[in-house]
């Protein structure tokens, strides 16, 4: 499956690239993360490892509910970068595999982002697919928030390693 939307940011591809680059900026525009946590001495970029938390539930005794794993597989100035999903307990379950992909385009008053979900899901979770379908509108929400942090914030977050 692949479900794909964007958004159009009023900030410089520089910009939008820092604030993208700093995990710890992902629980502030993505609905479905509480936090993040490197999970590697790697420095940022390709090879970075990091965890996403959901946001706790009541049920979670260990703090781990919601856990995701990621690693950075790719940073190229042209194709944008792109995150693997590593881990396959929790929510990561229901995927045989999924990336994530990341492109930031300059427009003549700021930049386009383009963000992909591709993933193909377990045997036993087919069934769920339309669910799956249904959350594209849910990456645009999410880019939409993206939006408002980056042209609300008076500079945007460290600096990345910008592809």
């Amino acid at each position: 499956m692949r479900l794909e939307a964007s958004v159009h940011i009023r900030r410089s591809p520089q910009d939008v690239w820092a604030y993208l680059g700093d995990v710890s900026n992902v629980a502030a525009w993505d609905r479905g993360v509480s936090r993040t946590e490197p999970s590697s001495s790697t420095p940022p970029g390709v090879g970075f490892e990091f965890d996403t938390y959901a946001h706790p539930r009541s049920n979670s005794r260990d703090g781990s509910w919601g856990k995701m794993s990621y690693r950075i597989a790719e940073i190229d100035p042209i194709r944008g970068c792109t995150i693997q999903l590593t881990s396959k307990a929790g929510n990561a379950r229901y995927f045989k595999h999924a990336l994530w992909h990341f492109r930031v385009e300059a427009e003549q008053d700021g930049s386009r982002v383009f963000c992909a979900a591709l993933f193909t899901l377990r045997w036993q979770y087919l069934l769920l697919a339309p669910v799956f379908l249904a959350t594209k509108r849910a990456i645009r929400t999410d880019l939409e928030q993206l939006r408002e942090k980056l042209e609300d914030a008076d500079q945007p977050s460290k600096a990345l390693q910008t592809p």
